[in-house]
């Protein structure tokens, strides 16, 4: 059984024979980008093999891809700078100042710790010990009380062990009207009791440490979802789920860095992890489905069915977490296939149900969701915008980690350009707010038509005919850190111009269903990580954003993550949560009559429609 060697990891695993090097890298947790899910379309998955001997597919004469790459004696690969992910990049702050809509939240989590002392038995009262604690519970106004056979098997060695006083953790389950006891502590522990809040994000994972007594942010971190390895879009991970344990592995991969995490929220809180008594998460409905593991492939199927929209109170013991076997995991609501619970939560967060101002609240990430209403109403879709906002099908596009170029400034006389990477690194690729940025700079300039194609009778060293057309370069490759030129394709513009084109047929669709234009809107809310990285000027000159008074538009940040700790702080808030995905009405864009109408007429920069944008045609 031949030996692989990781550079520059130094990492040395032994290689089954039904191997590949991407999969051997998956299950050592070593990141290799593979947006197409390793089936080999992508050509993203490049390594170098310095020695032994291989068999698998070539590319660009100096690179294999990782998912045909099988040895056939030992051999050392090198993942090259731009295959890999650095976790660091996700601290970065943002350019844009993220706008919290703050309000005083009442703390009444549903779940809370009650200190009680009973009465202990004897002979004349040997009352047995559950209903000795059901009837003290009943006197102090608690009913339709249940405990899980885990609890109750505990229960006469945690009542004995200080002499009938006790500390009873309650989950108050709302939408099924009932509390559960889901721990029993001798003693008095009523402190100790800590919630963490997650936005489970097709990308990355975002987490937060509450103490539930006072409300208290203790601690936050972030990290890469680890489902990236087995597809970078929520296609692919579906796809990735129909093969054999595949629904296994991504359910298992996703839990394991979620428990991770907690430990590190709780080490630098210094607080311990039967402390935890309740999870809040939030994501969207594939990603839901597959930390569920529930099937996901008729999501994906018409008519686009989930498994469920609200979902039932799940425990650690029942996903294998190793947290106390009862800690509940609560999950925002989904609306539909493509309208998960980080909208729903996102909504909640961002006090618009409360508020008559009509908005338009966008989600800019991997999948593109809109919602359009007020306190009135909620109208909501998902644009199949594809990845290119997240740097996929864009030739050099990559994820937002070091060394991605994430703004771009490109002199109108010179025609160079002044870019910005994360982390200040030599550049290896483009990340979704630089090609914003990119686009947005070339049709300034004109080294772009309305079209998206390259003036040909510019006559520029950077400006040039590629492998596959003309093409703009952005770095010389003795200036990046791959040692390759890093180009701008007039196939990297037509993905993009295709993505925005999308959002923005869909801003138009929704309004419409409700007898509304873009003019009607009063406020335009960004949420979500990336929508707080991207310039503002830059979306609305590629028709991204539409043309509206700048003072509209509010950066929210990562509502999601906002929505799932109100969650955690509330019981009323959970409530409400469930009332706003009620409220939603889902709008399918693929069978609208007029969607292809309006998508055509957006694949323009910034649109064929002129007085849309007066202000970007003005400058033009």
């Amino acid at each position: 059984m031949p030996k692989v060697l990781f550079l520059p990891f130094q990492i040395e695993e032994k290689v089954a024979s039904e191997e590949t090097i991407i999969d051997v890298a998956m299950r050592l947790g070593i990141h290799i980008n593979a947006s197409c899910g390793g089936i080999g379309t992508c050509n993203k998955c490049k390594v170098m093999v310095e020695s032994g001997e291989v068999r698998g597919e070539k590319i660009e004469d100096l690179y294999f891809k990782a998912c045909t790459l099988k040895p056939i004696t030992d051999v050392v690969v090198r993942v090259p700078v731009e295959s890999q992910y650095d976790r660091r990049a996700l601290l970065r702050k943002t350019r844009a100042q993220a706008l919290e809509r703050r309000e005083e939240v009442v703390i009444n989590p549903p779940i809370s710790k009650h200190f009680i002392e009973l009465v202990p038995p004897t002979i004349e009262d040997n009352t047995p010990d559950l209903e000795r604690l059901f009837s003290h519970l009943g006197n102090r106004g608690f009913s339709n009380v249940t405990l899980p056979y885990t609890t109750l098997r505990n229960l006469p060695h945690r009542l004995r062990e200080k002499d009938f006083t006790v500390t009873l953790t309650l989950f108050r389950d709302g939408p099924v009207n009932r509390i559960t006891i889901t721990d029993i502590e001798p003693g008095d522990n009523r402190d100790k009791i800590l919630g963490v809040a997650v936005d489970l994000g097709t990308t990355t994972l975002q987490l937060e440490l509450i103490d539930l007594t006072k409300g208290e942010l203790l601690a936050k971190t972030s990290d890469y979802n680890p489902q990236i390895s087995f597809g970078e879009d929520v296609i692919s991970r579906i796809e990735f789920a129909r093969k054999k344990e595949g629904l296994k592995i991504l359910a298992e991969r996703v839990r394991e860095r979620l428990f991770i995490l907690i430990e590190e929220l709780l080490k630098e809180a210094q607080r311990e992890i039967n402390e935890v008594s309740i999870v809040s998460l939030a994501g969207n409905t594939v990603m839901t489905h597959l930390f569920l593991g529930l099937e996901p492939k008729f999501l994906r199927e018409y008519p686009y069915v989930p498994v469920a929209k609200y979902y039932p109170t799940i425990y650690a013991r029942e996903l294998n977490m190793p947290l106390g076997e009862n800690v509940p995991f609560i999950l925002s609501p989904s609306v539909a296939s493509y309208v998960g619970g980080d909208i729903t939560a996102g909504v909640l967060a961002s006090l618009m149900t409360k508020e008559p101002e009509i908005t338009l609240f966008i989600d800019l990430g991997t999948n593109g969701e809109i919602v359009v209403g007020n306190q009135d109403f909620l109208m909501c879709a998902a644009c199949s915008a594809g990845p290119a906002f997240e740097g996929g099908g864009i030739k050099h596009g990559m994820r937002a980690t070091s060394g991605a170029i994430e703004s771009v400034s490109i002199d109108p006389i010179t025609l160079e350009p002044m870019i910005l990477t994360i982390g200040k690194k030599k550049a290896k690729g483009i990340c979704g707010s630089g090609i914003i940025s990119l686009l947005a700079s070339l049709f300034r300039t004109g080294l772009i038509d309305r079209v998206g194609k390259y003036r040909r009778d510019i006559k520029h060293p950077r400006l040039r005919r590629g492998e596959e057309g003309f093409e703009y370069v952005l770095v010389f490759k003795e200036d990046s850190a791959t040692g390759q030129d890093i180009v701008f394709t007039e196939n990297d513009i037509e993905n993009l111009i295709r993505a925005k084109g999308a959002m923005f047929a869909g801003y138009q669709i929704l309004l419409e269903s409700v007898g509304l234009t873009l003019q009607d809107l009063e406020r335009v809310f960004l949420a979500g990580t990336f929508g707080s990285f991207i310039d503002l000027e830059d979306a609305i000159t590629i028709g991204l954003l539409p043309d509206l008074p700048r003072d509209r538009f509010y950066f929210l940040g990562n509502t999601s993550l906002q929505g799932a700790k109100k969650v955690l702080l509330s019981q009323e808030k959970r409530e409400e949560l469930n009332r706003i995905a009620q409220m939603m009405t889902h709008l399918e864009l693929s069978n609208h009559p007029q969607y292809m109408d309006y998508y055509m007429a957006a694949l323009f920069l910034p649109h064929t429609q002129e007085d849309l944008f007066p202000s970007i045609n003005k400058e033009n």
